[in-house]
């Protein structure tokens, strides 16, 4: 419960899995639905009868509903809004609602506004951690027993238990049922990023590679500079497991994982995906990757105990197509045995041997591996 309570909530992950299944169309429609529904009741307390000077309560509600109209046009027609710029706007919804409260002359007729509150509750306990909708329910629940209170205080015979069953119904629509759905929902949230995870390293695993392949395939295909691929496996690693045990072994995995993730530098996404190889991907030039494969060669090879040294192959091009991210693989994964094969502890560098934009159009693979030969086999060495 702890660990529920300080989770921030993720945002950006909510909204990129609405956008990868392609539901955001369904999402903004769906807010949007809310704020026509707000316009509408807001529209209907021109007719109800607000507390005096009524000129001043007019002139509120005319505001509101402006609000209301523009809450629609924002969520249908502008991007979708960062955390911080949504926040701000169901905060200002809880506002109004509270306003709108406020406005009735009659506290029954106040009290029976306040369910409203269950629109920006319920995009809340989705996109905010459990502190947000905590605030939310708090401002809600104020606002709520206000009203009841103020029906309770009423020459209506009956307005105690009015006011109570009113309020219990509406602090249940309100309030009472967030705390159970984002609980819930903030499990199943952890359980498919945990199942992205390699627990030993905590770099994404192979899934979780193509989690991040498919979500950011826009901005890899949009991109100037071509996709870097660089392969990395470590040498010998069985024999490591064989003469120190598993345990160390693992130790030198998670070692391996560190210095790759150090070298490989803040904009390179590195993933774990079979027992000792590991995958790097960034968008820059074929020379610089080069560079960044050598430097990752040099920190696992540093002096630590047990001594451990890995191959790497790097490939580059432009990626427009899943497919074609495969085929830069196989390629830095064929350059990779091409450096085990010439001993080992070296990188091997390949390219894309024709052009992409051909290749997309006739659906082919447009990369293969350059012939290796000196002047692409490096050791490290001068």
């Amino acid at each position: 419960m702890r660990q529920w309570w300080t989770e921030p909530g993720d945002y950006s992950w909510v909204v990129e899995f609405y956008r990868r299944r392609g539901l955001m169309p369904a999402l903004r429609a769906g807010v949007v639905a809310g704020g026509v529904a707000t316009a509408l009741a807001t529209l209907c307390l021109f007719f109800e009868d607000l507390v005096h000077p009524h000129w001043l309560s007019h002139a509120v509600v005319f505001w509101m509903l402006a609000n209301a109209v523009g809450w629609v046009i924002f969520w249908w027609f502008f991007p979708w809004p960062s955390a911080r710029q949504a926040g701000v706007l169901f905060a200002l919804a809880d506002i109004g609602i509270a306003i709108a409260t406020g406005l009735h002359a009659d506290p029954l007729a106040a009290l029976s506004t306040t369910p409203l509150f269950a629109l920006p509750g319920a995009s809340i306990v989705f996109f905010y951690g459990p502190r947000a909708i905590a605030a939310h329910m708090a401002f809600a629940a104020v606002t709520i027993l206000t009203a009841a209170t103020w029906l309770a205080l009423s020459d209506r015979p009956d307005a105690v238990a009015v006011a109570i069953a009113k309020a219990l119904i509406a602090l249940m629509v309100t309030a009472a049922i967030f705390p159970p759905i984002q609980f819930g929902f903030w499990l199943i949230r952890s359980n498919s990023i945990e199942s992205l995870t390699d627990p030993l390293t905590e770099l994404a695993n192979r899934r979780g590679l193509a989690n991040y392949l498919a979500s950011r395939l826009d901005t890899l295909t949009s991109s100037t500079e071509p996709l870097c691929v660089l392969v990395i496996d470590l040498d010998g690693f069985k024999n490591i497991n064989d003469i120190y045990g598993h345990k160390i072994g693992d130790a030198v995995i998670a070692r391996t994982a560190e210095q790759i993730r150090a070298a490989a530098g803040p904009s390179a996404f590195v993933a774990r995906v079979g027992g000792e190889e590991f995958v790097v991907l960034d968008l820059m030039t074929l020379p610089a990757a080069a560079a960044i494969a050598e430097s990752v060669r040099a920190a696992i090879e540093a002096p630590d105990t047990p001594k451990a040294t890995a191959s790497v192959g790097v490939a580059a091009g432009p990626i427009g197509s899943l497919a074609e991210f495969e085929a830069i693989h196989a390629c830095a994964d064929e350059t990779m045995y091409a450096a085990k094969r010439n001993g080992g502890n070296r990188i091997a560098v390949a390219g894309a041997a024709d052009d992409a934009t051909a290749a997309r159009q006739t659906g082919e693979m447009a990369f293969r591996p350059k012939e290796l030969d000196d002047a692409n086999v490096s050791d490290g060495s001068p």
